[in-house]
């Protein structure tokens, strides 16, 4: 499936030192940025990317957000995953503790040449984004007829 490229936001990418990066990066992001205080905290949703017949499957966990919050967009070979999850503010809510991510997020992702992006399906069902994108005929292999004589 080479030429799927997920660009991360401070990362090195998806080799073994890009884990290591990201892992720090999440180490940072819990040591310095407060739940607590009504700011944002930074979020990152799980992403798989598989390659089936003539079509690559692409599925994010976007659990909690409405369809209008979810924006895809393709430009110049990327797609562009963005959304936006607001924290819950009320004077009759008080944080003890909160685990949850909330703020904006965007993740672009490198998509191969053998894609038509005219073919890009987009279906969002039980908190779980799935964009089905179908290979162009050309690059597909070609059966080819043996003639008997």
């Amino acid at each position: 499936m080479s030429g799927f490229n997920s660009t991360l936001s401070r990362s090195l990418g998806p080799s073994v030192l890009g884990v290591a990066s990201r892992e720090m990066d999440d180490l940072f992001d819990r040591l310095f940025t407060s739940g607590g205080n009504g700011r944002t905290k930074p979020w990152w949703p799980s992403m798989s990317v598989w390659e089936q017949g003539d079509h690559y499957h692409l599925e994010m966990d976007l659990p909690g957000l409405a369809n209008e919050d979810i924006d895809v967009t393709f430009d110049e070979g990327r797609l562009k995953i963005s959304a936006n999850r607001p924290r819950v503010e009320s004077e009759d809510r008080t944080y003890l503790h909160d685990e949850r991510n909330w703020g904006e997020f965007s993740r672009l992702i490198s998509i191969p040449d053998s894609v038509d992006p005219e073919s890009i399906e987009a279906n969002y069902e039980n908190g779980v984004l799935h964009l089905l994108l179908k290979k162009r005929p050309e690059v597909m292999p070609k059966k080819i007829t043996i003639n008997a004589k």
